[in-house]
């Protein structure tokens, strides 16, 4: 049980030694936030799922409205236990630096996510092309995360977490100007099952914009319905 609760300390930990010494210079832009999101999932027939979710995005140290965000995402289960695709779309409005609301924008994302699972672990890789559009504007990201699920025991509603992200922007439209890996995510942090149709989930987000060095850190809560 301890070992699988070191898992979100083990991600916090190599995110700050990954920092340069003279952090205070290279952390210029540095911003708390909230994540809150409410979502629910229901598989359809036995191997296709479909979860909808809304998101609220918080910033400028939890008093910035950041983005509010609903989208929806299709599962089909490729080989069961191993390997599923995905296609997800969302509309959001975000407000920008100036103050301004940038509303109508569209995401769509297709992907394939591999995992492979222990009594105790479970092994995930998510890869996926997404692109954002604005004002008619595409920009196009590949993302690929590993994800490690905990299971301290069957009976156990607590299940710790923790995942890396990297962001490779494909053009240059996107806030670093440039194409290459424009940030990286880390997130830790735990769900819990309510009950068979409720689940609580809490976590800590670190996203390093690699280009621009800054760095942001969210708190996350979010609920699920499981019907």
């Amino acid at each position: 049980m301890k070992k699988l609760l070191r898992l979100p300390l083990l991600a916090l930990t190599g995110l700050l030694l990954s920092l340069p010494a003279g952090a205070k210079d290279y952390l210029y832009d540095f911003d708390y936030g909230a994540l809150i999101y409410v979502s629910a999932s229901k598989n359809i027939c036995p191997d296709l799922n479909v979860l909808v979710q809304a998101d609220l995005w918080l910033n400028d140290n939890f008093c910035g409205y950041e983005r509010f965000m609903p989208a929806v995402t299709l599962t089909y289960t490729l080989v069961p236990k191993y390997l599923k695709v995905m296609a997800y779309y969302a509309y959001f409005n975000q407000e920008s630096s100036t103050g301004k609301k940038d509303v109508h924008q569209h995401r769509y994302q297709v992907g394939l996510n591999g995992s492979y699972a222990t009594p105790h672990l479970n092994f995930s890789l998510c890869s996926k092309f997404e692109q954002t559009h604005k004002a008619g504007i595409p920009n196009n990201k590949w993302r690929n995360q590993i994800k490690v699920v905990g299971t301290i025991t069957k009976e156990n509603p607590w299940k710790p977490f923790a995942s890396v992200e990297i962001f490779e922007a494909m053009n240059s439209m996107n806030a670093t100007k440039t194409v290459g890996i424009e940030r990286i995510r880390y997130e830790a942090g735990t769900t819990y099952d309510i009950c068979k149709l409720i689940t609580l989930e809490m976590k800590l987000r670190a996203e390093r914009l690699t280009i621009k060095k800054q760095l942001y850190s969210s708190v996350g809560v979010g609920v699920k319905f499981n019907l």
